[in-house]
C-alpha cells in the first residue's frame, strides 16, 4: 500500500459495525408490530405498545400514524400540540400534509389558509389557491395560480377549479396570451401533446400547428408567416428540430428566414447553439467553415472552445495556441484549457520550456483528469492533494442529533427515501465541521451514498476517505476476476454513476450501483443464463455488479480492450461510438480524440471515470496509470470489419 493511504488508515477513524442492542432491537420489533396493528385498524392494539417505545428514535413516527389513522376524529388542539413539538420535521411536514387533506375535504377553507404552507404537493397549492379566493384574497390567489400555470407539464385535476377561476378574472386576450406563454414552455420541453392541446386554445394557430406537426412545412410556408412574437416563436421550435435532419438546407434557411421574421439576438443565439451542436455531431466536412462564419469575431465561447478542439483534431497547434487567446479570462483558468495551452506550447517549440514545465507542475500538484495528464508529460507521480478535516470529537456528538437518529434507524428498516429526507433536514442545521463528521458516521454505518454526498455539502472535497468509499469488496473483486476487466474500473464506474446507492433509479429508468437500463439488463442477464431480472434483482447490490461487470466485459472485448471506449460506450450507447470510430480517418492521441467526442455528458464522463480510476487505484494498492500504453492512440474503425461484424 502507497505510504500516503497508510497514513490515511492510521488516521481514519475506525468503521465501527452496527453492533447488536438487544433493547433497540426490541423496540424494532415492537415499532414494526405496531405500524402492523395500525395498518389493520387495530388501533388500540398499537397504542397498547406506544408506552415501551416512547425513548424509541422512530416514536414520532409511530405518533404520525396513530394521527392519520384517526385523523376524522382527531381534535385542532391535538394538531396544534403534535405540530408545535415537531414543528418543520418531516413527521410534522406529513401530519400538515394530513390534516390539511382533511380541511379541504371538509371545505374549510379559513383553516386550511392558516395551516398551509408551501409544499412541493401540487395538489395542495392548487387547493390553497383555491382556499384564498374563497376567503377573499383574490390578488393573493391570482398570483399563486398564476405560478402554477407556468409549467410546460399537465397539472392535476384538483387545479382545474382555481384556474377556471381565475381566468374568470383576465380578458379573452389575457386568456389566449396565458395559453401562449404555456404553449412555448412545452414546446421548450418537448412535451408536444400538451403545446398542441394548449394551442388549440389560441385563437388563429391552425397554422402553426400544423407546421408543428409537419416540420417540412416550414420551408414552404415560412416565408409567408408575419414578422410577429408567435412566428417567432414556432419558427424557433421547428428550425432546431429541422437542424436534426437536414442541416444544410435548415442552417441555409435559417438566414433567409431571419431576414423576414427577424429574430432576436437571444433566439438567433439559441439557434446558433442548437444548429453547432448537430453539424459539430456529424463531423462534417465543412464543419470549420460554418463555425468560423458564424462566430467570426469570437462571441461565443462555447464555439470558441470548439474552435480549438477541432484545432486539435486537426494537429494545428498554431491555430489551438491563437484561438485560445479569445477565451473569457475565467475559462483560460479552467484545468481543461490550461493542460492543452501547455500541449501546444510543447508541440510548437518541440521542448519543454520552464515557463510550460512551471505552468504544468502546478497543474499536476491538483488532483483531476487533466492534473494526472499533466504529470504524464512530466514523468511524476501523481498528486492526490488529499487532506482529512475530520474532528473525532464531534462524531458522538453528532450521533445524538434526533434527526440523524431517525435517518439511522429508517435506513436500518430499509425506508431509503424518508431515511434521505430526514438526513436532509438534519444537514441543515449543521455546520460544515459537524458534515463532516455525519458524513462519517454514514461511511462507519455503511452508507455509502450519504458519505459521498455529505462531504461533497461540508466542501470536504480533499476527504477521499469519505468521497471514494470501497463497498462491496468480495462482490466487485470477483466480478473483476470473473469479467477480466480492471477493479479500479468497475469501482470507478459505480462511483460515477451511482455513488453507491443500491436503489439509484434514474430520470430515464436505470436502476442499482451500476445503473443498467432494463432492457440491457434482460439482454445481459440472458447471455449470462440467468432468469429475467425483475426489479427487486436490479437494485440488489450483488445481482447488479455481476450483469453490470459483465456488461463492461463485453463492451472492453467489443473496443478491443481500450477502456476509453468501453467506458464511452458504457455511457453513450455502443452504437454511437462505433459511428463516431467509422467517421474518423487516422490514429488520434487518445486525449485529443475524447476532447473531440460529440457528447459532451460522455466527454465529461471518461474524464471522471479516467480519474476515478487513479484513486481507486491508490486506495486499492493496483496500478495506476491514467492511461495504458495500448489506450494511448484510438484508431478508427475500418467499415469492411463494422459491416462484417
Amino acid at each position: 500500500m502507497n505510504r500516503f493511504f497508510t497514513l490515511l488508515v492510521v488516521l481514519a477513524i475506525q468503521a465501527t459495525t452496527v453492533i447488536a442492542d438487544p433493547a433497540t432491537d426490541n423496540s424494532r420489533r415492537l415499532y414494526r408490530e405496531a405500524l402492523t396493528e395500525i395498518s389493520r385498524g387495530h388501533i388500540a392494539n398499537a397504542e397498547k405498545l406506544t408506552p415501551q417505545l416512547s425513548n424509541y428514535a422512530l416514536y414520532p413516527y409511530l405518533e404520525l400514524e396513530l394521527l392519520k389513522a384517526q385523523i376524522n376524529q382527531v381534535s385542532q388542539q391535538t394538531i396544534d400540540v403534535y405540530l408545535q413539538q415537531y414543528g418543520d420535521t418531516i413527521t410534522g411536514q406529513r401530519i400538515r400534509l394530513t390534516w390539511l387533506n382533511k380541511l379541504q375535504r371538509n371545505r374549510n377553507w379559513a383553516l386550511y389558509t392558516e395551516y398551509y404552507r408551501k409544499s412541493s404537493s401540487v395538489q395542495n397549492s392548487c387547493h390553497y389557491t383555491h382556499a384564498l379566493r374563497q376567503t377573499g384574497k383574490h390578488s393573493e390567489a391570482n398570483a399563486a395560480v398564476s405560478e402554477l400555470w407556468s409549467t410546460p407539464y399537465s397539472l392535476p385535476k384538483e387545479c382545474d377549479t382555481p384556474i377556471k377561476e381565475w381566468f374568470a378574472t383576465l380578458s379573452p386576450a389575457q386568456t389566449e396570451q396565458q395559453y401562449w406563454h404555456r404553449a412555448n414552455l412545452a414546446l421548450n420541453s418537448g412535451q408536444t401533446d400538451m403545446a398542441f392541446y394548449l394551442l388549440s386554445k389560441v385563437k388563429d394557430s391552425e397554422s402553426y400547428v400544423e407546421i408543428l406537426r409537419n416540420p417540412n412545412l416550414l420551408f414552404s410556408k415560412g416565408l409567408t408567416l408575419s414578422a410577429n412574437d408567435r412566428s417567432r416563436d414556432i419558427a424557433v421550435h421547428t428550425l432546431k428540430r429541422l437542424a436534426k435532419g437536414d442541416f444544410e438546407r435548415t442552417n441555409t434557411f435559417w438566414q433567409q428566414l431571419d431576414r423576414q421574421l427577424k429574430f432576436t439576438p437571444s433566439q438567433n443565439y439559441a439557434l446558433r447553439d442548437s444548429m453547432a451542436r448537430q453539424i459539430i455531431a456529424s463531423d462534417a466536412d465543412y464543419t470549420r467553415d460554418w463555425v468560423m462564419a458564424t462566430d467570426p469575431n469570437y462571441e461565443d465561447p462555447y464555439l470558441t472552445e470548439w474552435r480549438i478542439r477541432l484545432a486539435l483534431k486537426d494537429g494545428d497547434w498554431a491555430a489551438v495556441q491563437h484561438i485560445a487567446q479569445f477565451l473569457p479570462d475565467d475559462k483560460k483558468q479552467k484545468a481543461d484549457w490550461r493542460y492543452w495551452a501547455a500541449r501546444a506550447d510543447i508541440e510548437l517549440r518541440g521542448e519543454l520550456t520552464v515557463s510550460t514545465q512551471l505552468a504544468l507542475q502546478k497543474l499536476a500538484a491538483e488532483r483531476g483528469y487533466y492534473s494526472f495528464l499533466a504529470a504524464d508529460i512530466l514523468n511524476e507521480d501523481y498528486q492526490l492533494s488529499a487532506s482529512r478535516t475530520l474532528d473525532p470529537a464531534l462524531i458522538s456528538e453528532v450521533e445524538q442529533h434526533s434527526a440523524i437518529a431517525r435517518a439511522r434507524e429508517l435506513y436500518l428498516l430499509g425506508d431509503t427515501g424518508t431515511s434521505n429526507l430526514e438526513w436532509a433536514y438534519a444537514m441543515r442545521s449543521l455546520n460544515k465541521a459537524e458534515q463532516v463528521a455525519a458524513a462519517q458516521l454514514a461511511l462507519n454505518w455503511g452508507w455509502h451514498y450519504q458519505s459521498i454526498m455529505t462531504a461533497l455539502k461540508a466542501d470536504a472535497w480533499d476527504d477521499l476517505e469519505l468521497r471514494f468509499p470501497t463497498p462491496h469488496q468480495d462482490n466487485f473483486r470477483k466480478v473483476a476476476k470473473r469479467e477480466k476487466i480492471q477493479l479500479k474500473w468497475i469501482y470507478a464506474i459505480a462511483r460515477q454513476e451511482s455513488a453507491f446507492a443500491p436503489a439509484a433509479n434514474s430520470r430515464v429508468g436505470a436502476r442499482g450501483l451500476m445503473q443498467l437500463m432494463p432492457g440491457t439488463a434482460k439482454l445481459v442477464a440472458r447471455q449470462m443464463g440467468l432468469p429475467s431480472p425483475k426489479t427487486e434483482d436490479l437494485i440488489t447490490p450483488e445481482k447488479n455488479i455481476a450483469m453490470g461487470g459483465f456488461y463492461l466485459g463485453q463492451l472492453l472485448e467489443q473496443f478491443g480492450g481500450n477502456r476509453i471506449l468501453a467506458t464511452a460506450a458504457y455511457n453513450a450507447g455502443p452504437s454511437r461510438i462505433e459511428r463516431v470510430l467509422l467517421r474518423q480517418t487516422k490514429d488520434m492521441p487518445a486525449d485529443i480524440w475524447i476532447e473531440n467526442l460529440p457528447y459532451g455528458e460522455t466527454r465529461e464522463y471518461i474524464k471522471n471515470v479516467l480519474a476515478f480510476s487513479v484513486i481507486y487505484a491508490a486506495k486499492l494498492d493496483l496500478e495506476r496509470p491514467l492511461l495504458a500504453q495500448e489506450e494511448r492512440q484510438i484508431a478508427p474503425k475500418n467499415r469492411a470489419t463494422a459491416l462484417k461484424n
